[in-house]
């Protein structure tokens, strides 16, 4: 038998009802926002220093460097591919010679040009560098001591005590060519705006290095606010 519900008894059990929905129900909240993405003209940029001349004399052996800018705008540069967006990246050749250490102390110049400070370090993504590294290797280095753009500040040797560089290079492991974790990255320096820090590499290569094999190694200047 089925039994009857009063109007008053019904009332209350819809009551129960709709109080208690809320709490097997789902809750969906939505907080609308919109980005406007503008391009401007970039103001940290990276100028090839002194050391960037192509090497012309007879003896193949001199080491030189070649910067692919000219001096500030991109001549030939490689084009790097970053979330389906092609950016630029500026490729150096450095030469080494075999038995020896070159030095590179002003292959590029990364300036700020913004109105905020910057502080600026060189990472790799560790791992590996690429090619031949046998009986090779390289340190890459920045400096620890912003300075006016333009100015020619007096640095040491790269490695040495109170050398106006930062004591921890990039380090790409000879033979191997690989980037310890611990050796991926520089210090980092706090740019003034109007300042510049420099950057350098170093180039070992032994007795029994080829003259035809080549290693590359990658970097990023990152520079945060």
């Amino acid at each position: 038998m089925i039994g009857k519900i009063s109007r008053r008894g019904a009332i209350v059990i819809v009551g129960l009802l709709i109080f208690a929905t809320p709490a097997y129900a789902s809750l969906v909240l939505q907080n609308f926002m919109q980005a406007d993405i503008q391009v401007g003209e970039a103001c940290f940029e990276k100028v090839g220093g002194d050391d960037p001349i192509a090497y012309v004399g007879t003896d193949a052996d001199d080491p030189f460097v070649d910067f692919s800018k000219d001096p500030n705008k991109p001549v030939d540069p490689d084009v790097v591919q970053v979330d389906g967006v092609n950016l630029l990246e500026e490729r150096l050749t450095v030469r080494g010679m075999r038995g020896d250490r070159v030095i590179y102390t002003d292959v590029v110049r990364y300036q700020n040009n913004c109105e905020i400070p910057l502080t600026i370090q060189l990472v790799t993504d560790g791992g590996s560098a690429t090619g031949d590294w046998g009986d090779r290797s390289a340190r890459v280095y920045i400096s620890s001591n912003a300075t006016a753009i333009g100015t020619n500040p007096t640095l040491g040797r790269p490695g040495t005590p109170a050398s106006g560089w930062d004591p921890t290079p990039i380090v790409v492991e000879a033979n191997t060519g690989a980037i310890p974790g611990a050796n991926a990255q520089t210090g980092a320096v706090v740019v003034a705006p109007g300042q510049e820090v420099r950057g350098a590499i170093v180039v070992a290569a032994g007795v029994n290095s080829s003259t035809t094999g080549i290693g590359t190694i990658n970097w990023i200047a990152e520079a945060v606010n």
